[in-house]
Order: C-alpha cells, then structure tokens, then sequence
C-alpha cells in the first residue's frame, strides 16, 4: 500500500478518535505512516483572484486536531475520488495502473464533520532533501480545499459484505497467480484472505493505522487484508504483468475488482469508528 494511502487512514482514525475525547501520546511522529516524513503540514487554502494563498493552520497533525476539535469538530472521514484514468490517444488508463505515481489512481480526501458543515482537505506529497540520513524525504502539506459545505454522502457499510466479496476475489487471483506460476504474487493474496477470518490481523507493516480498540474486528481485517494483498504499482509490480488471450482478460478483470474492493474496504474500515 501507497504510503500517502496509508497516512490518510491513520489521519482518519486518529482524528476521529481524538475528537471525541482519546488521548494520542506521542502519535506524531512516531505512527508509522510518518516514518519517512520530514514534515506533515496543514495550510488553509484561500482564494486570492485566480490563484489561492496557501495560509499557515497547524504545523503538524496533533495541532491540526487540537484546531478542529477547538472549532467544534466532530469527526473525521475519509472520501476516495477516482480520478477515472488518464487518457492517452484513444485508451484509457485505469487507475490501479497509475496508482503507483505520485498523484495517481485518484483522489484521497478527508472529510472534517462540523456541526455547520464539513471542511475538505487534501495532501500533497513533494521529495525535499533526498540525502538525508534517516530518510524522512517527503513534505507533505494538507490544503482545505473546502468549507462549510454540505456533508459528503456517507451510505451505510456492509463490512461483512465487503469481507465476502474481497475473499472470494483473493482466493480467485491467488488460484490465477499459482497457475502462472506467480508465487509471490499468490502469497500476497493467499496473505490477504487469512487477514479476513485473523482474530488478530496486522499488516505487513503498518500495525498502528488505528488506536486499539477503536474499529471492530471486520474493520481491522479489512485492512490487514488491503495492506497484504495490495499489488498494484510500478515495475515489478501486479500491474506489470501480460498474459495471452482469455488469461489477459481474466487477469483485467480479476485486477479491476480487486482494486475496486480495496479502496472500498479502505473507506468503510476507516470510517468505521466515526
């Protein structure tokens, strides 16, 4: 998983539970999703004619709670906007193909519940000093691209529907990936279904996406299997695959879904605690 995607997770339930009432001792910078962070900021983005000012709101993610919950906050959600692919002539390239660039595969945002509205913020990623010794390389800035808007629509999740769906996709690309003898690829996905029914289930790397005790056990799985079975990105990557005939519209199809669920289940294990 894409560490911008991770980091809007952790924002996402962390906010949330901080605003309603959860100490977070020494949250940032020591949650994982910050390890390679030289700095996480929040800006206030205002329009100034044709171009907008970027005005200074909170210096790092703890501040940036302690300012929301301070302007009457409630919660934090997290929104994902596809971005729909990118054409190039008369193709079009799906998202999980260009997820693994920075600003591709859509838009992740988050949501600030207030009682008069919400605030939508989005982050953006930038390398600074690439030489540095303990590789925290990316400045990050969150901007509010919006305020006082209408809530976002927040339909109802099905975990557990989501759970059976994701399962049955895994277990169908891990029977793929084994036929082509793609064993690591098998093992992600193999990895990724045992997260579903683990009665303690952790990613691969990320453990502290949530607070303990925060979202209920199909949320966690969901993302311990999204973590586990994510495969798309660069070179090298699932999406850097080809096969011949029926296989190549067997593994499109398969790769769409799954993409599909894993932002799915990335959104609705999040906001499972708000």
């Amino acid at each position: 998983m894409q560490g911008t995607i991770a980091q809007v997770i952790s924002l996402t339930t962390h906010g949330s539970a901080f605003l309603t009432g959860r100490p977070l001792d020494g949250y940032y910078p020591n949650n994982s999703t910050f390890g390679f962070c030289e700095y996480v900021r929040f800006v206030d983005l205002k329009r100034n004619d044709a171009e907008r000012d970027a005005l200074p709101y909170a210096e790092d993610p703890r501040s940036w709670f302690e300012r929301l919950k301070n302007e009457g906050a409630r919660a934090v959600r997290l929104l994902d906007v596809f971005a729909g692919g990118q054409q190039a002539g008369d193709s079009k390239t799906p998202d999980r193909m260009l997820v693994g660039f920075v600003g591709g595969g859509g838009r992740w945002i988050l949501e600030v519940v207030k009682n008069g509205g919400s605030d939508f913020w989005e982050g953006v990623w930038e390398v600074g000093d690439e030489d540095r010794k303990d590789r925290r390389i990316w400045r990050v800035t969150y901007g509010r691209i919006a305020a006082n808007q209408p809530p976002a629509d927040n339909p109802s999740s099905d975990l557990a529907g989501l759970k059976r769906r994701l399962g049955e996709n895994l277990r169908a690309l891990g029977a793929f990936a084994r036929d082509h003898k793609l064993d690591g690829f098998a093992q992600a996905f193999e990895r990724g279904s045992a997260q579903l029914d683990a009665t303690e289930p952790a990613g691969p790397y990320h453990t502290d996406l949530a607070p303990a005790s925060v979202l209920p056990l199909p949320a966690l799985q969901l993302l311990a299997a999204a973590q586990s079975a994510w495969v798309f990105g660069g070179m090298g990557s699932w999406n850097d695959l080809w096969f011949e005939d029926a296989d190549q519209a067997t593994y499109e199809r398969l790769s769409e879904e799954l993409y599909e669920l894993l932002n799915a289940a990335i959104v609705a294990a999040a906001n499972a605690g708000t």
